[in-house]
């Protein structure tokens, strides 16, 4: 064998997961967790068994083969492992109490004992047929464990064994290029952090700080030993540090030794074994909403039914064939799906002269609706494969079998074609014809598979739908209010942004996770948290000063206090002509002196009135009694009366903070109201459902002091939270208001510690907004440098 086999990579038992167990050749193995499964009758050969360590997931099935085939063998059955290993399989396993001692046992008419213990010592060669090497080296578990380096013709692939930290591992990696490709222990997600450093397995943030001893680039990192519970959290937070879901191993593939290069090839499958597999598949296609992710399932399990090294998939569009996604696990090509744009030109179905493209295989069998299956593309007639042959001789792969299948909806219209390539013999790799088996396998999973990818579309469709109408309504808000719209874009990245960082966390939110959908789920909450706004007022909600109303009034008043001035000018003038008349000219200075001061009084008035209707002063108490006075004191000239304010101009202005009255307060404040009733109106599906109490509840206080229905601690529920710190955040900080400017972080962040500290906003998390640096992040994004300073204040006292 020029690689190895990986009969089960699983961290625990499933129905469909198997646990650690390593094909090194026909008769050796590292590790027993799935022998039986997965060699039948070929269990019969394995003479060599390497354990790393004793633990149940890796000895298991040693008990059960040499109890099935202990009447067929002639050899004895070697066990190899460290001291402690040894002792554990004696002591515990193989004592006459939990397993017959076989070792004491001899095989049928010999003298030779059913098995032997072999002691191995670390750092030590241990030659193996077909000149494979095995030398185990140390790891950092519970118990007694190695990993082992597995060579062949100079080169060869790292096994870690179940490890916590192990900074000699990377060392070793680091000190020998030879090594192509690590397979490394990853138990569980970084929530259970604790649990993996008791028991001594990494999570992905542990092995992401491991990842920092690493200096090359050239080797392959595989994972394996997942807790199959918890595998979907794992995968995803190693896509989060680069690691690639197709990097996670899985029962039956295979790692070239002379390479470290994955091939996706699994356990040849009986007749049994791929009719229930392709219903495990039918299931798993069914509840996957992802497209892209679908499309790649599709392609992947077809290509392991069928044991294809590689497989396309092309959807229809318009007359043409467009490639989704494509695969070829000998040259480690993936494109299209999750793995990256394709720029190849999509087929046309039909030439430029409008006949059929009768000369591309994939074209034909969309046109006739018909399987193709091609034991050789090189002796095919009737077929142009000029592409795959201008393939072949860039890559120096050789294409030969291929099975060509129409994928068929419900409608039974043809939405779709997958091509598989090069079906292979289980051994040596050999590209062989598929047979009528594989027709009729792959005729049924291209039936689901079209079944799926059409409501998976039209899933994604109302989706797409959903998120449009969602942002329509935001351009509606901003022709109505363009600060408005702005803060709904602002406050959805911020609550996102902070959702994500708390998927990340490992220390404070260690124990929360939130899926994709969940995601999504805060995404549409917060675009939707203010579209109650549609029924407010345009006139209050863009309420610039608190004199505006339909027109700023403002202008209304200086218009009064002109004609008061006037007035008065008019008055002086008549009253200097009576003077002259009754020659009492020696009065004229102190009539004069009069007017001068009642022009300054006037004046004054004014600029109190100017000052006090801009929101972003305090207005004191002293002040609003002084505006009061002026409705209630009328300017008396003459005969006539004047007045410079109205006693609702007064309400207006004496406002002592921002622009908006108690009453206009409501106004907008019943926004969160009218919010939850329109969604509330709304059908959303069953994962989307608690979007009304998320957006409806994002002015609610953890003290039960908010509105709109003054809710308290635990009946806000933790998105609602999120958004209402993203929500007061962006609001403070917000540089396009009309009614103020955008205050600076230093103040921003002290206005939501003393919030928190008062029982308004989720304590931890206004902490972790700050201790995350989220904050931070996103004011490099959105804030202009000015409002960027220095914080002071000590969150940890929160």
């Amino acid at each position: 064998m020029s690689h190895i086999r990986i009969l089960g990579a699983q961290g625990s038992r499933s129905k469909n997961a198997f646990t650690t167990c390593i094909q090194i050749s026909k008769n050796t193995l590292i590790d027993a967790g799935n022998i039986m499964n997965a060699l039948g009758e070929d269990a019969l050969h394995v003479n060599h068994i390497f354990f790393s360590h004793a633990h149940l997931d890796h000895i298991i099935d040693a008990a059960f083969m040499i109890d099935n085939f202990f009447a067929k063998r002639t050899e004895t059955l070697y066990l190899y492992g460290l001291t402690g290993t040894i002792e554990a399989l004696k002591k515990h396993l193989f004592n006459d109490v939990i397993w017959p001692d076989f070792s004491k046992i001899y095989l049928p008419h010999s003298f030779t004992p059913a098995i032997t213990y072999v002691t191995i010592q670390a750092n030590k060669n241990y030659p193996v047929e077909e000149g494979i090497t095995l030398t185990p080296f140390l790891a950092n578990h519970t118990v007694a464990c190695c990993g082992y380096m597995i060579e062949q013709n100079g080169s060869s692939i790292l096994f870690s064994g179940d490890t916590f930290h192990n900074e000699n591992l990377w060392h070793t990696l680091n000190k020998k290029p030879e090594i192509k490709a690590l397979i490394i222990d990853v138990s569980f997600p970084n929530r259970l952090s604790k649990v993996a450093t008791e028991s001594k397995h990494l999570t992905p943030h542990f092995l992401q700080q491991d990842l920092a001893y690493l200096k090359r680039n050239d080797v392959h990192i595989y994972i394996n030993h997942l807790k199959p519970f918890y595998a979907e959290q794992i995968a995803s937070e190693l896509e989060s540090i680069g690691i690639d879901k197709e990097m996670i191993l899985r029962d039956g593939e295979k790692i070239d030794l002379s390479t470290g290069l994955l091939h996706h090839a699994t356990l040849a499958p009986s007749v049994d074994e791929r009719v229930k597999k392709l219903t495990q598949i039918g299931t798993a296609l069914s509840a996957n909403e992802n497209l892209d992710t679908l499309l790649e399932m599709i392609v992947t399990e077809a290509k392991n039914l069928t044991n294809a090294d590689g497989g396309t998939l092309y959807l229809l569009e318009k007359e043409t064939l467009r490639f989704q996604v494509i695969q070829t696990d000998s040259l480690n090509i993936k494109m299209g799906g999750t793995s990256g744009k394709i720029t190849w030109a999509p087929l046309p179905l039909y030439l430029e002269n409008g006949t059929p493209n009768k000369a591309m295989v994939a074209a034909t069998c969309a046109l006739e609706d018909r399987l193709i299956n091609i034991p050789d593309v090189y002796e095919a007639v009737g077929f142009s494969f000029e592409g795959t042959k201008k393939f072949d001789q860039g890559t120096g792969y050789r294409s030969k079998s291929m099975l060509v299948i129409p994928m068929k909806n419900h409608e039974h219209e043809i939405i779709g074609v997958l091509q598989l390539i090069n079906k292979q013999t289980e051994e040596t790799f050999e590209a062989i014809p598929f047979d009528s088996e594989d027709e009729q396998i792959t005729l049924s999973l291209a039936s689901q598979a079209a079944i799926a990818i059409t409501k998976t579309s039209l899933i994604q469709g109302l989706e797409n739908l959903l998120e449009c109408f969602l942002k329509s309504i935001i351009f509606t808000i901003s022709k109505k209010s363009p600060y408005t719209a702005g803060h709904i874009k602002r406050m959805v990245k911020l609550s996102v942004m902070l959702a994500e960082a708390i998927n990340q966390d490992t220390t404070l939110y260690a124990h929360k996770h939130f899926n994709p959908e969940e995601i999504k789920q805060i995404n549409f909450a917060a675009l939707m948290h203010d579209i109650g706004k549609l029924a407010s007022p345009e006139h209050i909600l863009n309420k610039a000063t608190k004199l505006e109303a339909l027109f700023d009034r403002l202008t209304l008043i200086e218009n009064r206090v002109k004609t008061i001035e006037k007035a008065l000018h008019v008055k002086l003038l008549e009253d200097k002509m009576l003077l002259l008349e009754s020659n009492h000219l020696d009065h004229v200075d102190a009539l004069e002196a009069t007017y001068k001061q009642q022009m300054q009084t006037l004046h004054d008035t004014f600029a109190l009135i100017q000052s006090s209707n801009n929101g972003e002063i305090f207005l004191s108490n002293e002040n609003v009694a002084l505006i009061q006075s002026i409705a209630e004191k009328p300017w008396v000239i003459g005969d006539q009366t004047y007045i410079i304010l109205t006693k609702d101009e007064a309400h207006h202005l004496s406002v002592q903070r921002g622009t908006l009255t108690f009453e206009e307060r409501e106004i907008i404040n019943d926004h969160a109201k009218i919010s939850v009733d329109i969604l509330n109106r709304l059908p959303f599906p069953k994962k989307y459902q608690q979007i009304p109490q998320i957006s409806g509840n994002h002015h609610e206080k953890i003290n039960g002091k908010g509105y709109p229905q003054g809710l308290k601690g635990d009946e806000i529920s933790f998105e609602a939270r999120i958004l209402a710190v993203a929500d007061i955040f962006e609001a403070l900080t917000a540089s396009d208001r009309p009614y103020k400017a955008g205050m600076p972080l230093s103040t921003v962040m002290k206005i939501l510690y003393t919030m928190a500290k008062e029982g308004e906003l989720d304590k931890e998390l206004v902490k972790f907004l700050y201790t995350s640096g989220i904050y931070l992040e996103y004011a490099k994004a959105f804030l202009p440098e000015r409002s960027i300073d220095e914080i002071k204040l000590d969150f940890e006292t929160l």
